[in-house]
């Protein structure tokens, strides 16, 4: 398990041993692929009956979605917009208080970004999926998901992580 820094200032994506993309580029490279999305979503035909969509709508607007968070993530390189905590929230919505390393989230309608918060400005990518469920644990996809960011949250603790400092000692 490696960290990457992304393209993006202050958000890192973790690499998993094996995998040929790091989580950003794999997201980003499946949610912009007809083939995998049109495999997806017929897989999970019978979840896109709460949104009143069509596998060919759904695979349409995943594609555009994913562009419209590109042209977002360019925004921030480019410092036209505020920052990436505008875009991650709590994991738990009930969340209100400060948790060290506290597991996060970044949505555009049903893709989630999740990641793990160092400080303010400084984000961990562990995965993210389609949610198509309300709970995370419903979904094999998103339960996956769920595992990946306990897994990243624990290997950062077992390293020392608390803080930015902690963390660049970490990955430099």
């Amino acid at each position: 398990m490696k960290i990457i820094c992304t393209f993006v200032e202050g958000l890192w994506s973790f690499k998993y041993d094996g995998e040929k993309f790091y989580e950003l580029e794999r997201l980003i490279e499946n949610w912009t692929d007809y083939e995998y999305l049109q495999n997806y979503y017929s897989e999970n035909e019978k979840d896109l009956l709460y949104f009143g969509l069509t596998i060919e709508e759904a695979v349409e607007i995943t594609i555009q979605e994913t562009n419209n968070l590109i042209v977002f993530l360019e925004k921030l390189v480019n410092r036209n917009i505020k920052s990436l905590d505008s875009i991650f929230k709590p994991l738990n919505d009930l969340e209100f208080r400060v948790i060290e390393l506290s597991k996060q989230k970044a949505k555009r309608r049903w893709l989630r970004i999740y990641a793990i918060k160092i400080e303010a400005n400084c984000y961990v990518i562990t995965g993210g999926a389609i949610k198509l469920s309300h709970k995370m644990q419903e979904k094999e996809n998103t339960h996956l998901e769920l595992t990946k960011l306990n897994k990243c949250k624990n290997y950062l603790q077992s390293e020392n992580v608390f803080d930015l400092e902690s963390f660049y000692d970490l990955i430099f």
